[in-house]
């Protein structure tokens, strides 16, 4: 099959051989290959299998060995994700498992390929037969042997087969003394080999039972192919998948020898194969394969026709070849060695004139036989049609050839098909300047070791450097000079401006590598930046984890020491203690500081006798008594400040200026100017909050708490109302109002009361250390 590799132009089937090159590839890269190594030649079984004919024991083996592996190959595809590996598992279908098939088979045959003696019961009864009667063959032929009278007629005291029969070596001169039959003798005739007529009768009925052993293997053989002929459709389609799979996997293999990559189809006409490596060159070098020097081919769409000048042995054909080669294995499903990325064009034919085909025989001369190539590519050029031209118009005058090349490529240009030419006229150079469609190229060319580069330069014409060449070789200079004088009569111009687009391509040459060197460079700091931020990153964030973890564990003891303060302070109420309580939630407060904003000092400035002002610490409010009557300033100060009934000195950044002054605001509670109500607040806010105010101890005392539990509703409200006027004017606040669980009205006409209060306070159900919901908390603004 591969020797009869068809060449499609269907875009379809193109890129189904190719898909399916590039799946076996990765399977094989992988460790799952597809070769179906030891699938035997079925194709004239099958044949034979069709058209009626008996099956032989080797064609059923062959079978069994078929079945095999189509069972292996279809559990290797089953593995295969259908979504990854489309163009593979298509042939799940037509791999078909024929167990019963090749059970059958494998109860006849014996797995070294000999028929198994339990094949059937008779043949079974009939083998055994054999061996009794072989058995007393050998007895009496031993018999003899250890005759007394019998043995000394014997050449050697041993028995042999001629012809398929026991004998014994007889000594010629004694015949008489054992009778039998003669079936041979040997060469010096001194020894005759007898049948003795006591085994006769007995090898008889071997040959006998041997027959029937023949015909009952006849007929396992007969109903072997009768079951085979039954699935004669699944053996035939699973042979031929195999056939294909193997075919697959013979592609893979070659792509994994030169490195292929699945090239994507252009469907704009325009071929770009970047580093292409010519495969055979690949393949003779596999040693030494990174030396093969890769070149990209560029062309197609608008640009159809390449000219490709420069030194000889540069490489210009082998450039031809592979440009033509690789068209063809595209077309074949064949992996091209380029680089990802590449585009191939599918070209319906690929016309070459490529090498010397002078022939006496038909009287054809070198130009003549390039002019007959010639006559039959202008015939079939046609869009979609590639042209590879190798030194077109040579072999005749230089003028007229380069004429002639010139027209040929602007017909072949003009027709739509695409074309590749090398060359050495200097006037096919100019063509890529003044006609659409032409580009020219070159090939590198180190003068200083006389050797080619074989590195192709786009856009940039060649010189063939045949001058520069001879004077390295050691071509006399005055020769070497007068043939530079008469290039320059003769179109040297040309020459100089290749020479000078040379030295600038040089330089921007280099100047493109310097950047791309830049670029690597600036990349791999970029990596090695990002490295370094990701890594400090990560410790940012563990350091930020710890931290936070340590936080809460100190916030989670300092919420657990104030819960422990504030229950002893309500179940033994004190001033005293509840000012040491406080200094110790200070400690506190200062100990996690990320939980308080910065707040700006007091300042004696801002505050005068009378002013009303928030004992922070308390979270109380009152009003200042009298100032210091030393020179102290600032927060180390103290003030004297009424707070309801108690009397307070705290330092001046303790306190914090109201506004208005309490006076004023009790002369507007007196002339029921009051505009703010009390509003309700939810169940322990102000308690969750991380700040200095969440941690303030309310202590309860005689001043600020009413006990309603025992009265009536209406008797409440009225000791409620009186309660709350108090506190009010005194300043008091907070307030604990306890009116415990009961039938729940009077909790209910509380908190009602309250809701429709005008004091700018509010209040909430008490916390479970408090008294939870048997009391309600009353805190005025």
């Amino acid at each position: 099959m591969c020797l009869d590799l068809l060449l499609h132009s269907s875009r379809q089937v193109v890129e189904s051989l190719l898909l399916e090159t590039s799946e076996a590839l990765s399977m094989q890269e992988a460790g799952f290959g597809l070769s179906q190594e030891g699938l035997p030649e079925l194709r004239e079984t099958l044949s034979r299998l069709r058209a009626g004919a008996q099956l032989t024991c080797a064609e059923l083996l062959a079978l069994r060995k078929m079945l095999q592996l189509a069972l292996g190959a279809r559990t290797r595809l089953r593995q295969l994700p259908s979504a990854d590996f489309p163009a593979l598992t298509v042939f799940l279908p037509r791999l078909h498992v024929l167990t019963p098939l090749e059970r059958d088979i494998d109860s006849v045959f014996e797995p070294g390929g000999a028929i198994r003696d339990d094949a059937s019961p008779l043949l079974h009864k009939l083998k055994r037969d054999v061996l009794k009667l072989t058995q007393q063959t050998k007895d009496e032929l031993l018999r003899i042997i250890n005759s007394a009278t019998l043995s000394k007629a014997l050449q050697e005291p041993i028995y042999t087969q001629r012809n398929g029969r026991y004998v014994l070596p007889v000594q010629a001169n004694m015949p008489h003394v054992i009778q039998g039959i003669v079936h041979d003798s040997s060469a010096s005739g001194l020894t005759i080999f007898v049948e003795p007529l006591t085994v006769v009768s007995l090898s008889n009925k071997t040959t006998l039972k041997e027959q029937e052993i023949e015909r009952e293997i006849d007929r396992l053989l007969s109903q072997l192919t009768a079951l085979a002929r039954e699935s004669i459709e699944e053996l035939s389609e699973s042979f031929a998948a195999l056939v294909e799979l193997d075919f697959i996997a013979a592609r893979a293999r070659l792509a994994e020898k030169y490195q292929g990559v699945k090239p994507e189809l252009s469907r704009s006409g325009e071929m770009e194969l970047k580093g292409a490596r010519h495969p055979l060159l690949v393949l003779q070098e596999q040693q030494r394969a990174g030396f093969v020097v890769p070149n990209d081919i560029v062309f197609g769409g608008t640009i159809r026709t390449l000219v490709i000048t420069g030194p000889n042995t540069g490489g210009k054909t082998v450039y031809l070849k592979m440009a033509g080669l690789m068209s063809l294995m595209v077309r074949g499903g064949l992996l091209l060695p380029v680089e990802p990325g590449s585009r191939a064009v599918i070209f319906n034919q690929v016309l070459a004139d490529i090498g010397d085909e002078q022939s006496l025989a038909q009287n054809l001369s070198t130009f003549s036989s390039h002019m007959t190539n010639m006559v039959e590519i202008l015939k079939r050029c046609a869009p979609g049609v590639l042209v590879l031209l190798d030194e077109v118009g040579a072999g005749t005058d230089p003028l007229e050839g380069a004429t002639l090349a010139a027209v040929i490529l602007q017909r072949l240009n003009s027709s739509g098909a695409c074309s590749i030419a090398t060359t050495h006229f200097g006037q096919l150079k100019s063509l890529a300047y003044t006609t659409a469609g032409f580009i020219n190229a070159s090939l590198d060319f180190d003068e200083q070791t006389l050797s080619p580069t074989y590195h192709l330069r786009l856009g940039v014409p060649g010189q063939s450097k045949a001058i520069t060449i001879a004077s390295r070789l050691g071509l006399a200079s005055e020769l070497v000079d007068e043939a530079r004088q008469l290039l320059c009569l003769t179109g040297g111009q040309l020459n100089e401006t290749i020479e000078q687009l040379e030295s600038k391509l040089a330089a921007a040459s280099l100047a493109e590598q310097e950047a791309a060197l830049s670029r690597e460079k600036a990349r791999a700091a970029e990596e090695a930046a990002a490295a370094v931020l990701s890594d400090l990153s990560s410790q940012r964030e563990k350091l930020r984890l710890d931290y936070a973890r340590q936080i809460e564990h100190e916030f989670n003891q300092a919420r657990k020491s104030v819960r422990a303060l504030i229950a002893e302070l309500q179940r033994n109420p004190d001033m005293g203690k509840a000012q040491k309580a406080n200094a110790e939630l200070q400690a506190i407060v200062r100990d996690l500081g990320w939980l308080e904003p910065d707040r700006p000092a007091g300042s004696l400035a801002q505050l005068h006798v009378g002013q009303a002002v928030q004992v922070l610490s308390l979270n109380r409010q009152g009003i200042v008594l009298a100032l210091p009557d030393d020179d102290g300033s600032g927060a180390a100060a103290h003030v004297a400040v009424r707070s309801g009934n108690m009397k307070l000195t705290v330092p001046v950044g303790d306190v914090e200026p109201l506004s208005p002054a309490p006076a004023q605001k009790a002369s507007a509670s007196q002339q029921g100017q009051r505009q703010l109500k009390l509003k309700p607040k939810g169940r322990g806010a102000g308690t969750a909050s991380a700040s200095a105010e969440g941690l303030c101890v309310f202590v309860r005392g005689e001043s600020n708490t009413l006990d309603l539990r025992g009265q009536r509703v209406d008797e409440a409200l009225s000791n409620l109302g009186s309660f709350i006027d108090q506190c009010f004017l005194a300043h008091i606040s907070p307030l604990m109002i306890i009116h415990g669980h009961g039938t729940g009205k009077v909790k209910s006409a509380v908190r009602n009361f309250l809701k429709e209060a005008t004091y700018d306070a509010e209040f909430r159900p008490g916390e479970t250390y408090e008294g939870g919901d048997g009391v309600t908390i009353v805190q005025f603004n």
